[in-house]
């Protein structure tokens, strides 16, 4: 089992103030519908010991510590299905916010390489999940043991094609 995998599926309990009073969030099940439709958005993940890397490349959170997210995913690339402006028959057909956010983590030979290029669709992931690729087996059991999936939904337009 991935180091954080417990964290990662963890839905800790939150505290809001409303009206002068302390209240409980429960968002174990908070919009179950909105979660199984929503894309996905890959955290494609780097291991710390891993860093810098031969290649050069710097991933784009370097570190990132976003709200409930173990600290052995905090060096990752985001990878989302489609953004507006790549046409219905690039990938912006699939795009639609929310996305439930899916973490996986990169082979340490793959990204040992001066050569390396980091996954940059989700086409690409779908065909680094196989065993010897470029994609770490990360849970023993589930659907997909590439993925962990974390089940929080992220609310979050895309801004910009351009960045």
């Amino acid at each position: 089992m991935a180091p954080g995998l417990d964290a990662a599926r963890s839905r800790p309990a939150h505290h809001a103030l409303a009206r002068g009073s302390r209240d409980r969030l429960g968002a174990n099940v908070s919009m179950p519908n909105a979660y199984q439709h929503a894309e996905e958005l890959y955290l494609v993940t780097y291991p710390q010991a891993s860093l810098p890397l031969p290649s050069g490349y710097v991933p784009q959170c370097n570190p990132c510590f976003h709200p409930g997210l173990p600290q052995p995913f905090v060096f990752h690339d985001h990878v989302i299905t489609g953004a507006p402006g790549m046409g219905n028959n690039g990938t912006a057909g699939e795009y639609k916010a929310p996305w439930k956010i899916i973490i996986l983590r990169y082979d340490t030979d793959y990204i040992a390489s001066p050569n390396f290029r980091p996954l940059t669709s989700a086409a690409a992931i779908d065909a680094a999940e196989h065993p010897g690729l470029h994609i770490l087996q990360i849970i023993s059991n589930g659907p997909n043991p590439y993925e962990i999936e974390t089940g929080n939904l992220l609310i979050c337009p895309t801004v910009s094609n351009h960045a």
